[in-house]
């Protein structure tokens, strides 16, 4: 059985077409054949089908081997055609090959047939195995999920593929094929340059290079660059070959992580101390409470205690700014207006910034409302304006804007806020010095400061970058050197239904925490202990305190009468706050709780205190603050 081909014989006798394909059988061929003598059944020969060789007589009566040459050479076909004749000239044959001929072989030499149609075939094979290969692999860079490209050293592109176009924000390729890298793509040309001038590239391995981009609408991205360049024989760079990856998201949430180690590592130091701290704290401010209530206001003492009361709340405030930007604060969230709370702060706002800068608050109509505590709103406020007027020492406008705005919740969900869509902007901005790019990447870094010595704890925009992210909100800053700085904080909007909830929940505060009920008292710490029994003896109630969780159930099982508050500690050697409150309540269930801590709201959510309903008071606290709080609870 020979080989199969498809024949397509143009020629118009009979007899030289078999003695043609007596030869192609000789040969070891099997043609399937079909004969053609003028330019239309050509034509529609090769509208019917492929062929695999085409032979054709030089010369025919009406019609030449070269017009169907130029027909079929016309129609782009990569068919081998050889010419035969039994009359061609040199001078024609050499014509014949400028048109496109494969071979030409006379009539009266048949034996050269054979070897021309095994050559013609092989290579025709070859070509179309290369075509699909190039295909195959053109498809492959088509279609890969990363950029890829070439570019010459002057910065143009010689050749792009679909991911690049859609990285670049491009509508076509040859839209890319038409800018400059430097100019275009480059956000800084001079990085491109110094990428360039480092000339580690060679021909065998990629490098790997990070470079920030821009899009075509101006977004920056950062991409990660893997260049082979190609050199030519004297060792000059042709051009350069590169896959390119967007790494922008990559890169934001690895800052974001070590931004949240920074923060983690510096909570855990907080919330180590600040147990023991905050019952220091306790002890001296409830002494000096109740001290300053035996004091006269003439007692030369008084002044001396009230300059430890003031100390103790500033340690009390140091404490709370490091547990608030590490998120790590028990927060007491109330449905706010943005708005009421600037208007609260005003006037101590203008008192902190000075008479020469000038405070301009721009206040939304309609400002939707917010979930957050009040008093650490106040300290974002307080903070960011202490800040803005070290930055204007020679005076300026401070502005406080309120609005309400809507976010994509993706884009909300990639900045770790809540993922909503309707946020409450609250903008601070100055006009004072600004700050450089270094700068700002660091500004909410825990202990960084850009002023001098002495003049602060760099604390401030990291309590803030704290308070804000624990209220489910993010922070955008925007600054440059002279040109002054703008903070716009986003939280979360509350649903109109949660703010007539709360509207209807509030209710005209008592005018008297004193009482006459029972207490029990239970706290590890003996100088804690001593000194909030003072204080609530003094407020009229009867007090019965215990060390720890087993023998405050001794003596709540040896006193008689009824014990209206259990006041604990959450955290205890033995039985927890809570352990104690299920067995006492079991035995006892008209008996009120209220917890109390100096721990960190992650140590009091392990211990199962901070649920919904639960009374808790946060240590350090004022005798004001305990008393309140006590006749909240039994008042409920």
């Amino acid at each position: 059985m020979g080989v199969p081909i498809r024949l397509l014989l143009v020629e118009d006798s009979e007899d030289d077409a078999q003695l043609l394909l007596r030869e192609l059988k000789r040969g070891g061929y099997e043609p399937a054949h079909e004969r053609v003598a003028t330019e239309a059944s050509l034509a529609a020969a090769l509208d019917r089908q492929n062929w695999d060789l085409v032979i054709g007589d030089h010369s025919m009566p009406g019609f030449s081997g070269i017009a169907a040459l130029v027909l079929v050479r016309g129609r782009g076909l990569d068919v081998p055609f050889i010419c035969v004749s039994g009359t061609i000239t040199e001078d024609m044959a050499v014509a014949a090959m400028k048109a496109g001929a494969s071979d030409w072989v006379s009539k009266g030499q048949l034996k050269r047939l054979l070897p021309a149609v095994d050559r013609e075939l092989r290579e025709a094979k070859g070509r179309a195995t290369l075509r699909a290969t190039e295909a195959s692999y053109g498809t492959l860079v088509e279609h890969a999920p990363v950029g890829i490209y070439r570019s010459n050293p002057d910065g143009k592109f010689l050749a792009v593929n679909s991911a690049l176009v859609r990285l670049l924000g491009y509508e076509s390729a040859d839209e890319v094929l038409g800018v400059n890298m430097s100019r275009d793509v480059y956000a800084d040309p001079a990085e491109r340059q110094r990428l360039l001038d480092r000339d580690t590239y060679t021909d065998r391995e990629y490098d790997e290079v990070e470079a920030t981009w821009k899009r075509k609408d101006g977004r920056l991205l950062t991409v990660q660059l893997s260049v082979r360049a190609v050199r030519n024989g004297s060792g000059k760079v042709e051009y350069y070959e590169t896959f390119v990856r967007d790494v922008t998201e990559q890169r934001r949430l690895q800052t974001q992580l070590v931004q949240s180690q920074k923060m983690e590592a510096v909570g855990r130091l907080a919330g180590g101390i600040a147990h023991d701290f905050n019952n220091l704290l306790t002890v001296i401010t409830t002494s000096c409470d109740l001290l300053l209530e035996d004091l006269t206001a003439s007692d030369p003492k008084r002044e001396d205690v009230q300059q430890v009361r003031q100390a103790a709340d500033g340690a009390a405030a140091l404490t709370r700014q490091l547990l608030a930007f590490s998120r790590q604060q028990v927060l007491a969230p109330q449905i706010v207006n943005l708005g009421d709370v600037v208007y609260g702060v005003e006037k101590m706002l203008r008192r902190v910034i000075g008479e020469d800068v000038d405070l301009v608050t721009v206040l939304g109509p309609d400002v939707g409302a917010v979930k957050a505590d009040v008093g650490q709103i106040e300290q974002v406020l307080m903070n960011l304006a202490v800040n803005a007027r070290d930055a204007m020492p020679t005076g300026g406008k401070l502005t406080i804007e309120t609005a309400n705005v809507e976010h994509d919740p993706d884009y909300a969900r990639e900045q770790e806020a809540a993922a909503v869509s309707r946020f409450v902007m609250l903008a601070v901005s100055d006009t004072g010095t600004g700050m450089d790019e270094a700068t700002k990447a660091r500004i909410f870094e825990p202990f960084f400061t850009t002023k001098e010595l002495g003049k602060g704890t760099g604390l401030g925009l990291a309590t803030v970058y704290g308070i804000v992210r624990q209220s489910g909100g993010f922070i955008w800053v925007y600054s440059e050197p002279g040109l002054g700085t703008t903070f716009k904080i986003y939280l979360p909007q509350v649903d109109e239904g949660a703010v007539a909830a709360a509207a209807g929940a509030k209710t005209a505060p008592g005018t008297s925490h004193r009482g006459t009920e029972t207490v029990l008292l239970v706290e590890d710490a003996a100088a804690v202990r001593s000194v909030i029994h003072e204080a609530l003896v003094r407020q009229g109630y009867a007090v019965l305190d215990a060390p720890n969780g087993g023998e405050a159930l001794r003596v709540a099982e040896s006193h008689a009468g009824p014990i209206h508050l259990l006041l604990t500690d959450v955290v205890m050697p033995g039985l927890s706050g809570r352990q104690l409150s299920d067995q006492l309540t079991r035995i006892r269930p008209e008996t009120r709780v209220l917890y109390t801590s100096g721990y960190t709201d992650d140590a009091v959510v392990r211990h199962g205190v901070l649920e919904s309903g639960i009374a808790y008071l946060q240590k350090p606290f004022t005798v004001e603050g305990l008393a309140r709080k006590v006749r909240e609870v039994l008042d409920v």
